[in-house]
């Protein structure tokens, strides 16, 4: 009768175990889709010197052109890595075209180890 009890045991925290990981892997998967603002940045520069804005057009241009990375600039000072969706290169080649500008982004927001991230589905220039 005891072995049963431990058996039993063993089998109903494998089963929890099992579906906890079930749903956390289910709850990874879901990104909510989010639309924000703001201005697109050549991360090289803002990171490296802080530079951004009208002034910066031409040189942000060049840079994004040259493939280094794209991000936006939120006007509460966040600042999303822009990402290509692989079904949806178009919305990211056209963020491109708008550095030193303001876009409107809708995506997936995605966070890992400290960097934020947005997933580009849909760009709109102007805010």
């Amino acid at each position: 009768m005891k072995k049963l009890k431990i058996g039993m045991s063993k089998l109903i925290g494998s089963m929890l175990v099992a579906g906890l990981t079930v749903l956390s892997l289910s709850a990874f998967g879901q990104q909510k889709t989010t639309t924000l603002k703001g201005e697109v940045l050549d991360m090289s520069c803002y990171m490296g010197h802080g530079a951004h804005g009208p002034g910066h057009k031409m040189c942000a241009q060049m840079c994004l052109n040259k493939g280094l990375p794209a991000g936006l600039l939120t006007s509460n000072g966040q600042v999303y890595l822009l990402v290509e969706d692989h079904d949806k290169a178009d919305a990211y080649k056209d963020v491109i075209k708008h550095a030193a500008g303001n876009v409107t982004i809708t995506g997936k927001v995605s966070s890992k180890n400290g960097v934020q991230a947005l997933v580009v589905e849909d760009v709109k220039a102007g805010s």
